[in-house]
């Protein structure tokens, strides 16, 4: 849901002591102002547009979930394929060194078969 900003201007002493006050009550500024336009909102905007306006919003929240869980795969796929690089190099150190044994035991097998060769 796209949401704006309200900027308006107001005394600083009575902002002041609104500040003081609200603080007592532990609500915010914010809070309280949403409040009073949501009331406001219902209390002007005829009840069909309100449903609306409404249906719109069920739509956009809708269509940002999805929007968000298309993206999680993506970021699934994105680590599998980190995890995978990771475990080809991991694969790669095991090659290499059972690659390295091996020809130290290639090189001892070709000492003993020194004079065996067989072709096809």
């Amino acid at each position: 849901m796209n949401e704006t900003e309200i900027k308006l201007m107001f005394p600083a002493e009575k902002l002041d002591a609104l500040r003081y006050f609200i603080s007592k009550k532990e609500v915010t500024i914010e809070n309280e102002m949403k409040d009073y336009l949501d009331k406001t909102y219902e209390k002007i905007v005829p009840a069909h547009v309100r449903e609306y306006v409404e249906s719109r919003l069920e739509q956009n929240t809708a269509q940002e979930q999805e929007a968000s869980q298309s993206q999680q795969p993506e970021q699934q796929t994105e680590r599998q394929t980190r995890q995978t690089r990771r475990q080809r190099g991991q694969i790669a150190e095991v090659s290499t060194n059972t690659l390295q044994s091996q020809g130290e035991n290639t090189s001892t097998n070709e000492e003993e078969t020194q004079g065996i060769n067989m072709s096809m």
